[in-house]
């Protein structure tokens, strides 16, 4: 079956109409149908322009089909079609979100041979996923050669920079040398440059000093939402989860609310907290967490419960342990083996093999009843 009939276009076709049938196409085999189609259907008329041409490559990127995607620029240059940044940044982010960054630099140095010359957005995309995948010698190197070749330090460029240097214990100190100075290049340091320093220091077990940064950064007037969850996560990853709860409160007394980007960051960092706590033995303060996690409407993932149930179970709360158990069966998430047991164990070395028999049963009939 040849793609005429798989597809009938009418008498006009032109590519804005073609690129909203691709945009409409979540199927890759089908758009690339409407795209070879719209071409063969009129082999003497339509032409593919760098709109549909980017839609394409778009899909076949999120796809991870890059060596089509890389295919179809060379179709683009040999039709003398105008390739844009964009397309090729597209490309490059690609291979940089499947920790391929290297090949994110080969495709960004064939630019110029497409008659597309890299802005400083090109540059700065790129030194970013360099940095994000941990190449820093790359990185570094690729930093020099975009001075090089006349990419003036802003405020976004500083920030991959200070990012890429407060990785390590030797070069963020050159990371705060960069931070200072950044006023006297006419680049004031924005929520994100706070952040990361704060998150880097955190990392490396600088907690006080990411203290007074965040102080700091409070009376320069720039916004502490984003930066409060790096600070929240940076004493997550230190084990400080007693020190990460009270920022969480804060967050709530000082009115922040997450958005809808950093909701998300928000429900895991509550949830990461509250397992901490329970792994530290502040079982109280987990349980205040918990609760708040609830009147706000924050989800509780199966961790959360798995570590309140247990601890609880453990310290012979079995009020608690059953409370929480409840919640968990209520919001649809079904207790695995080791949460039975740990609610029946409780119930066996405390003699009351009634309740727990009780209440097994209780909840394999809500259970059969749900499946009838």
């Amino acid at each position: 079956m040849g793609v005429k009939t798989l597809l009938k276009w009418s008498k006009q076709i032109t590519p804005s109409k073609v690129e909203q049938l691709l945009r409409a196409e979540r199927d890759l085999l089908k758009a690339k149908i409407i795209f070879d189609s719209a071409s063969a259907e009129y082999s003497n008329g339509f032409r593919h322009d760098h709109t549909t041409f980017g839609v394409m490559i778009s899909k076949l990127v999120s796809a991870n089909e890059f060596r089509p995607a890389e295919e179809m620029l060379n179709r683009m240059k040999e039709e003398k079609c105008r390739v844009t940044e964009e397309i090729f940044l597209s490309i490059c982010r690609g291979y940089g979100r499947v920790h391929l960054p290297l090949d994110a630099i080969r495709v960004f140095h064939k630019m110029n041979d497409f008659g597309c010359k890299p802005t400083d957005k090109s540059y700065i995309s790129v030194f970013a996923i360099l940095v994000e995948e941990n190449q820093l010698k790359v990185a570094m190197s690729f930093y020099k050669y975009m001075r090089e070749m006349g990419v003036r330090p802003s405020v976004v460029s500083l920030n991959v920079l200070i990012k890429a240097l407060s990785k390590n214990s030797g070069t963020i100190g050159a990371a705060f040398e960069i931070f200072r100075e950044m006023p006297k290049r006419g680049c004031d340091p924005d929520s994100y440059t706070y952040g990361t320093l704060i998150n880097g220091l955190c990392k490396l077990g600088r907690t006080f000093e990411a203290k007074e940064l965040f102080k700091e950064m409070e009376t320069k007037g720039c916004s502490p939402s984003v930066v409060t969850y790096s600070f929240i996560n940076g004493f997550c990853n230190i084990g400080k989860f007693q020190e990460a709860a009270t920022y969480l409160d804060e967050m709530i007394l000082g009115q922040i609310s997450p958005n809808r980007v950093t909701w998300s960051l928000h429900v895991k960092l509550n949830n990461t907290v509250v397992q901490g706590l329970c792994t530290n033995g502040n079982l109280n303060r987990a349980f205040q967490l918990y609760l708040g996690m609830r009147t706000r409407g924050i989800s509780i993932d199966a961790g959360t419960f798995d570590s309140l149930v247990k601890c609880f179970c453990k310290r012979g709360d079995l009020h608690k342990s059953v409370r929480i158990f409840d919640e968990m069966v209520l919001d649809g998430c079904v207790p695995d083996h080791g949460i039975w047991s740990a609610v029946v164990g409780g119930f066996w070395d405390r003699r009351k093999v009634r309740e727990a028999f009780e209440l097994i049963v209780v909840e394999l009939m809500n259970e059969f009843v749900e499946h009838e």
